[in-house]
């Protein structure tokens, strides 16, 4: 790996960020920004910024804000910085059906076993990129916390998956 330091815009791809940085990416990156977010659950849309920016170190996002911007963004890398905040909790957002016919479920089980070993994949590459140079620094090792979540998230949406394969419906 390179030594150069990332911008916050790449640790918010490679890591799992502190809640105040995964807010604030959430927001920014919403359409409409964080004033959107404001406008949606009528909060004072300057004052939402400030919580909300890294450099302002005064101002600090409270519970209510915390949910504003995860409704209105459903933001996956906020959940995974409240997931490491509670000791490394994983969670699984439910999976939309998308058909009641057996082969559209099966096929959303393969998408989804798909998508473990594709998971995988990537953690197995970036233990493998670490290890290169015989050092792994904590910049790597915060990337490979963040692929063996993403691959845990993945495992258990194959397991909500298959679970739902084939239910019937009693009535």
């Amino acid at each position: 790996m390179t030594r150069r330091w990332l911008s916050s815009q790449e640790r918010a791809q490679r890591e799992v960020l502190p809640l105040n940085l995964a807010l604030y990416h959430a927001a920014r990156e919403y359409p409409g920004g964080v004033k959107a977010v404001a406008a949606i659950y009528g909060l004072n849309a300057t004052t939402l910024q400030h919580k909300l920016s890294p450099t302002h170190e005064t101002h600090r996002a409270n519970i209510d804000d915390i949910e504003a911007v995860l409704a209105a963004t459903r933001d996956p890398r906020i959940l995974d910085s409240l997931g490491e905040i509670a000791g490394g909790c994983l969670w699984v957002c439910p999976v939309e059906r998308r058909g009641t016919d057996r082969n559209g479920e099966q096929l959303d089980v393969l998408e989804h076993l798909a998508s473990v070993h594709d998971r995988l994949g990537d953690m197995i590459a970036s233990v493998r990129t670490s290890l290169e140079d015989g050092v792994v620094d904590e910049r790597e090792r915060a990337e490979l916390r963040k692929r063996a979540r993403q691959t845990m998230e993945a495992v258990l949406s194959l397991e909500m998956a298959a679970n739902g394969a084939g239910e019937v419906a009693h009535g």
